[in-house]
This record gives C-alpha cells, sequence and structure tokens, in this order.
C-alpha cells in the first residue's frame, strides 16, 4: 500500500466516514420523492444530519439538482441499490438465518427499520470506531431503538483481523450467514477484498450468503467511458476515500469462482433500472451510472 493510501485510511480511522454522510444525504432525499413506486424506503435517514447539513437536506430541491449533476447516475443508483439489500436483509429474516453481518456498515439503518422481522436472528454491525460512536450517538439522539440482538463492533480494519474480532463479539463460525457489503469494496485495496472474502468462504458453512455492489475495474485505470464514470472518478480523487479496486467486466464469475463462491444473481445497471426505476407505465425515473453492479453470492457447497 501505498504512502498516500495509508495516510488516506489513517485519517477514515481518525473521523467519522464522509463517504457515509454523502450516502445518507441521497437516501434522505430519496425518501421525500414524490412517486411512491420510486420513492427510497430508508425514512430514518434524515436524522444523521444537524447544523448546515440539516439545512441542505430541508431545502433538497434545491442542493439536490446540484448534486445529481456532480455525479450523474449516483442518486438513482442509491435508490436502487438501497432497495436491493433491503430485500436481501429482509429475506435473510423471514427464513430466519442465525446470523447477519454488516462489513462497513456506516448509517445503515436497516436493523432498525426493520427490527420487527427479527426473531432470533444476530445481527453484528462492524466499522471504525469513529463513525460507529456518531451513529449510535444520532440514534440515541434520535430515540430509535435499538434491537437486542444487534451488536455493534468497532474494528480497525487495517490493523486487526477480521475473523478474530468477529469471533470476540459473538460470531458463531460454520453457521449460516448472511454478509451485507454494501458501499465498500472500492474503497478496498484489492489484498482487503480478498482477505475478506477468504474469511467468508473458509470459516462459513455452504450456503452462507454475500451480497456487495462493485464498481468495474476500468474506473480505477482511467479507461472506463460508461454514463458518471469520468465525474465521479474526479469527485472520489478529491476526497480521503478514494476508489481503489474493481472487478473486470464481465468477469465476475470467473473472480467468484477462484474465491470459492458461486453466483446466485448479478445486477447490472440495466437490471437496476428495470427492476428499481421503472414505472407501471414503462417510463424510466433516470439512469444509473454505468460503471456499478449488485452481485448475490454463496459460499460453494
Amino acid at each position: 500500500m501505498s504512502n498516500q493510501s495509508i495516510e488516506q485510511n489513517q485519517s477514515i480511522e481518525q473521523k467519522p466516514s464522509s463517504t457515509a454522510g454523502i450516502v445518507s444525504f441521497f437516501r434522505a432525499c430519496a425518501n421525500k420523492e414524490k412517486n411512491k413506486q420510486i420513492r427510497g424506503p430508508d425514512y430514518l435517514a434524515k436524522i444523521f444530519f444537524k447544523g448546515w447539513d440539516r439545512f441542505l437536506l430541508k431545502f433538497h430541491r434545491l442542493t439536490l439538482p446540484m448534486a445529481r449533476r456532480r455525479v450523474p447516475g449516483t442518486y438513482e443508483y442509491l435508490i436502487a441499490r438501497t432497495k436491493f439489500f433491503d430485500d436481501v436483509f429482509k429475506q435473510a429474516l423471514v427464513e430466519n438465518y442465525p446470523q447477519i453481518v454488516f462489513l462497513g456498515a456506516g448509517y445503515d439503518t436497516r436493523p432498525y427499520r426493520f427490527k420487527d422481522y427479527i426473531n432470533q436472528t444476530k445481527i453484528f454491525e462492524l466499522d471504525v470506531p469513529t463513525t460507529q460512536q456518531i451513529k449510535r450517538q444520532y440514534l440515541r439522539l434520535s430515540n430509535v431503538s435499538i434491537p437486542k440482538q444487534l451488536h455493534f463492533v468497532p474494528i480497525n480494519f487495517n490493523k486487526e483481523d477480521l475473523g478474530e474480532v468477529l469471533i470476540n463479539a459473538g460470531f458463531k463460525k460454520n453457521q449460516k450467514t448472511l454478509f451485507i457489503w454494501e458501499g465498500v469494496t472500492e474503497y478496498l485495496t484489492p489484498g482487503a477484498v480478498d482477505s475478506t472474502l477468504d474469511f467468508i468462504s473458509s470459516k462459513n458453512s455452504s450456503g452462507s450468503t454475500v451480497a456487495f455492489n462493485y464498481i468495474y475495474k476500468s474506473v480505477i485505470d482511467g479507461t472506463c467511458e460508461y454514463y458518471g464514470a469520468k465525474e465521479i472518478v474526479k469527485a472520489v480523487t478529491k476526497s480521503e476515500e478514494p476508489y481503489q479496486f474493481g472487478i473486470e467486466e464481465g468477469k465476475i464469475e470467473q473472480f467468484l469462482n477462484e474465491r470459492g463462491f458461486e453466483a446466485v444473481s448479478h445486477y447490472t445497471t440495466e437490471d437496476l433500472e428495470k427492476k428499481y426505476l421503472t414505472t407501471d407505465d414503462g417510463s424510466l425515473f433516470g439512469r444509473i451510472s454505468g460503471y456499478v453492479c449488485i452481485i448475490l453470492t454463496v459460499v460453494k457447497t
């Protein structure tokens, strides 16, 4: 890892993730959409804002268009992505998965929005202490009840072993588990992605599931010409959380097979648009960034 990458990762460990805040802003705006078919489901996203940020959210009809122009397709993508991971999480609760793990939970609100669906499933939220502490403060200030099945697990991803931290928090190896890895892989090094997948495939029972999104590798090397790619690269390059990992277009199944997984379902931009952004009259709400995909995969038997 370069010195620049080390410094960037250290800064993320030392203060709350700015990316988590941006995602929450888009989710909160999406929850205000007039069209019920398109409207984002995250009604709790708004609690993570105060001061100037709350002002920006209040006047989202003015601020949101500017944000959308800066990173074309991202708002639409996050509407679809949120709904996809909601579906996966809720289905795992209905099927009474013994365990669900959020890897890099950020300001995810699913355990609180779907708390009535939780029976005996143990849920682990992993994130850096800074982001997790701020999140817990906001939840407390907004009187959001924390399900008793939920465990907050602080972790320094640069220094601590994922498996050791999880097991110390009460995670059981060889139990069927859903891992939700949303909005994370693109910010990790290839080595960090591989080590996480290695832990999941080697320490969990066959049938354990991983849901994650990824970007095309061409975004990283600057050759991607898809809608929104140039703008997002410009935006993240200026941030403290740059993109570091992508998968070659069309190579996802090979990537998974080499690491002990097999694909269950794979969603490209076009798939996400059709499923989540197309209304009953056949009109498309908006285009999604052309370089993003979401995969649902299981540990091989």
